[in-house]
């Protein structure tokens, strides 16, 4: 089981064929993280979320369907997670200080880190569904469309989120956000890889590695 989705509401509604269809793609979650989309099964999916193979192709034509279904609900979810984390340290900031802190005020690190700390309960989940919709897109063009649009949601949030930063500092980017948000998703999914990996606390090389990468590609306002 995962609490990544919360869960959905105990009412008749819950049998309309959208909550039918929501209900199919979250349950499918775990079933992709352990078998991938090759080892997964449609009678995996429709065990999963207690339903039959009628009410499964009432939904979805394929298994390859539901993947994309869920990566790009898991995308949305780490992207309200992030949004909360940076609330959240904000929100900390603020009640720590005597005077109010501005958004600009909290440290690089800490906020990077506050998304890192936000995300990293599912960092295998998400790794693993993010690596293998990279294997299958490199060899399926309809899957390529549908990773690229997620992609682009992922890198453009982030991008937002360090271009308010910078414009309130008065900091200027020596790459395009989008671009600096890009290398920034790769520094979490390898942070996240090596937690797996090496079964270790990587907090502090976290702070480090993000820290680093933003003073590589930013010019501070008083330089």
């Amino acid at each position: 089981m995962t609490d990544l989705f919360e869960p959905l509401p105990d009412s008749a509604g819950t049998r309309r064929k959208e909550n039918t269809r929501t209900k199919l793609v979250r349950a499918s979650l775990d079933v992709f993280v352990e078998k991938g989309i090759d080892g997964a099964t449609v009678d995996d999916l429709v065990r999963a979320a207690g339903f039959t193979r009628g009410a499964f192709y009432s939904n979805f034509s394929t298994k390859e369907e539901v993947f994309a279904a869920l990566f790009a609900s898991v995308t949305q979810e780490m992207l309200e997670i992030a949004n909360a984390s940076v609330d959240s340290a904000i929100a900390s900031a603020r009640a720590e200080g005597s005077t109010p802190c501005s958004f600009s005020e909290i440290d690089d690190a800490n906020l990077m880190v506050a998304v890192f700390e936000g995300i990293r309960p599912f960092g295998r989940q998400w790794y693993l569904l993010y690596s293998d919709a990279i294997a299958r897109s490199l060899r399926d063009a309809t899957m390529r469309a549908e990773l690229a649009v997620q992609r682009e949601r992922l890198r453009d949030e982030i991008g937002k989120l360090l271009t308010a930063r910078m414009e309130e500092k008065g900091d200027r980017p020596l790459l395009p956000p989008e671009d600096l948000a890009q290398l920034l998703v790769g520094v979490f999914v390898d942070l996240m890889v090596r937690e797996q990996m090496d079964g270790r606390d990587v907090t502090e090389l976290a702070a480090t590695t993000i820290l680093g990468t933003l003073r590589a590609f930013v010019e501070p306002r008083e330089s």
